[in-house]
This record gives structure tokens, C-alpha cells and sequence, in this order.
């Protein structure tokens, strides 16, 4: 299965939204968004209005209004998420419950080259490699396969949809696998080591403040889907010479 971010949907409907406004056409990687939850209420801000305002010789405030409207009449993107303009000309953007949970389902199954389920947690197929993780980095993927036996043993429920408020903690851990999706493909192997351990810091918050037994079994679904992602993400974005350890 192709994993499709949101962020990258994003970026094209608004790259188009300035084509069709302003007569610019950008490549979508040039509209560059932020993970800025939960700094603000909003998952990604860009500051792309500021960045043509020279270029039209407009207002970036009204730059982003523009865009704000034009994305609002697009039923595809405004069923995803709300953009709005905020501040001096940012663009603020808020993804819907519903796609969250459809983001949670896709990078479960994303089908990752070179990593594949055994008993029920992700390994790499080849495990040839000898070197070992940061040590947070370590402790973060083995509580994470603890946590995924436990799941199994305790037979959690697999719930495909849920309309339900979700912690910032559980938020946050999403929006870091997300910013790891988006990267896996490139070369930035520096941001990649830095994402790498900022997800088992973020992780290890989330298993602080949310627990997946004892809970609605919707909650325990959705908090097990976000163990099983940030495992496998732990995985995908490692250097290949690095091998972990299941247990500790």
C-alpha cells in the first residue's frame, strides 16, 4: 500500500489554490509546512504568503486569505482540513477527526521496503546489521513491542472508524510519524537521526500519559495503531547498519 501524507495533499491544494489566484505556479515542495501542534491550535503552518508577498506586491495577510477561501471551496481538501490565515499572513492548518483517523489506519498498513511483521512487531528482513541505537532510542522500540505482546495477549479489538477527541499527547506522536513519512524517501540523513530521537522523546510522553489497557477499547485500538506506527517508524528511519533489540 502507497502511503499518501497529508502534509503533501496539503501542499499541492495549496500550491494550485495560487496558481489559480495569483498566476504563480510553484512546485508543491516549495510550499513549505510546519509541525506546529501543539505550539498553536493547528497541526502544520506555512508561511508560503509571506514568501510571494514581494513577488505580488500584496499583503501576505491578503495573500492567505486568498488562499484560505480558495482551498475552503475545494470539498476535497475542506473534508481533510481547515486552512485559515493567521498573524502577519501564516497559514494555519487544522486536520479534520476524520482524516487523523484515516492518516492512522494508512500508516499502519503502509508497506515499508525492507521491513516486515514478525510475530506481530515490525523487524527489518535483513538483520544482518550489529551496531545498537542511542539508548533512548533502544528503550523507546523495545516498550513498544512489550506493549504490542501485551496488546496481543489481551486480544484488543481492531476498530476501523471512530469519531473521538484525541489526547495531545496522542497528537503529538502522530504528527511525528507523519514528519518521518514524509522524509523516507529523501536524503536528509542529519534530520533523520534528529527525527529519530525526538520520536522515542515524544513516544515515551505518550506512554507516560496514555495507557491502552483498562480504557474504551476504541481508545486502546487507536493508542495500539500508534504503537505499532511509531515502532515501525523507528525501524524505517534508522541507519541500515542499525539493529534493535525486542526485549530489553
Amino acid at each position: 500500500m502507497k502511503f499518501i501524507s497529508p502534509s503533501r495533499t496539503i501542499q499541492k491544494a495549496i500550491a494550485i489554490a495560487i496558481d489559480s489566484q495569483f498566476r504563480i505556479l510553484l512546485d508543491p515542495k516549495e510550499v513549505l509546512l510546519k509541525i506546529c501542534y501543539p505550539k498553536y491550535n493547528a497541526h502544520y503552518t506555512s508561511a508560503i504568503a509571506l514568501t510571494i508577498a514581494n513577488r505580488l506586491n500584496l499583503n501576505p495577510l491578503e495573500i492567505a486569505d486568498a488562499i484560505a477561501q480558495i482551498c475552503s471551496q475545494n470539498p476535497e481538501i475542506s473534508s481533510q482540513c481547515q486552512i485559515q490565515a493567521f498573524g502577519k499572513g501564516w497559514l494555519n492548518i487544522s486536520l479534520s477527526e476524520k482524516y487523523i483517523s484515516e492518516s492512522l489506519l494508512n500508516l499502519d498498513n503502509w508497506q515499508i521496503d525492507g521491513i516486515a511483521d514478525w510475530e506481530g512487531c515490525w523487524r527489518k528482513r535483513d538483520i544482518s546489521a550489529n551496531n545498537r541505537p542511542e539508548a533512548i532510542v533502544q528503550y523507546a522500540y523495545a516498550r513498544c513491542c512489550a506493549l504490542i505482546r501485551l496488546a496481543n495477549q489481551n486480544d484488543v479489538v481492531a476498530i476501523h472508524e471512530w469519531q473521538l477527541y484525541l489526547e495531545p499527547a496522542e497528537v503529538s506522536l502522530l504528527m511525528q510519524n507523519l514528519a518521518i513519512a514524509d522524509i523516507l524517501k529523501g536524503d536528509e540523513h542529519l534530520a533523520r537521526l534528529k527525527l529519530l530521537r525526538s520520536l522515542a522523546e515524544i513516544f515515551l510522553y505518550f506512554y507516560d500519559r496514555c495507557r491502552i489497557f483498562g480504557v474504551a477499547p476504541e481508545i486502546a485500538f487507536r493508542r495500539l495503531l500508534l504503537i505499532r506506527i511509531t515502532q515501525k517508524m523507528l525501524i524505517a528511519i534508522a541507519p541500515p547498519e542499525i539493529e534493535y533489540q525486542t526485549y530489553l
